[in-house]
């Protein structure tokens, strides 16, 4: 009898939807709960700031694949370490507290415009933080949504291409 029959993967964990919160006096923000891990030991996130003044939060082990492939860099190569000395830099390592809220850094806040509200955006498998104003502007109206679907379901392969053709330029 195989060993590994009874054995199943963990889910892999995706996050739809878009949530308003109020960010409090000590920059948490609540992470809702369809989006918490159903282990609450198990809600550790990296949180990054992103593009277009966004906060991308990375769920730990999605973040574990890319880890992998960095630990092959050499560390005498001087110019790749100044690149990861920035990525180190620039990430914070996030667990939920009791209340399921992570923290915001000043830095990060200030990157993303973020004061006393934020848009919490399910971006399938990552969690982007936004400025509410800022999100509206740039959120794509539901026919492109479609439109950007149907060609992903069309041509599987060139997803990446399909998804940075389908955001506007600001």
């Amino acid at each position: 009898m195989n060993s590994g029959a009874n054995r199943s993967e963990p889910p892999v964990r995706c996050f739809l939807g878009e949530f308003e919160h109020t960010v409090d006096a000590q920059r948490r923000i609540a992470i809702p709960s369809a989006w918490r891990a159903s282990d609450p030991g198990a809600d550790h996130f990296i949180l990054l700031p992103g593009r277009d003044q966004t906060l991308q939060l990375v769920p730990g082990e999605l973040f574990q694949e890319v880890l992998a492939k960095l630990r092959r860099v050499s560390f005498a190569d001087a110019k790749a370490n100044v690149a990861l000395a920035t990525i180190g830099a620039m990430a914070q390592d996030c667990r939920l507290d009791k209340q399921a809220r992570v923290n915001l850094t000043a830095r990060l806040m200030a990157h993303a415009g973020i004061h006393d509200r934020a848009v919490l955006v399910g971006a399938v498998t990552t969690i982007q933080i936004w400025e509410p104003a800022a999100w509206e502007r740039q959120r794509m109206d539901s026919s492109h949504g479609l439109d950007v679907l149907q060609a992903i379901q069309e041509k599987p392969d060139d997803l990446s291409d399909i998804l940075r053709k389908a955001v506007r330029e600001p």
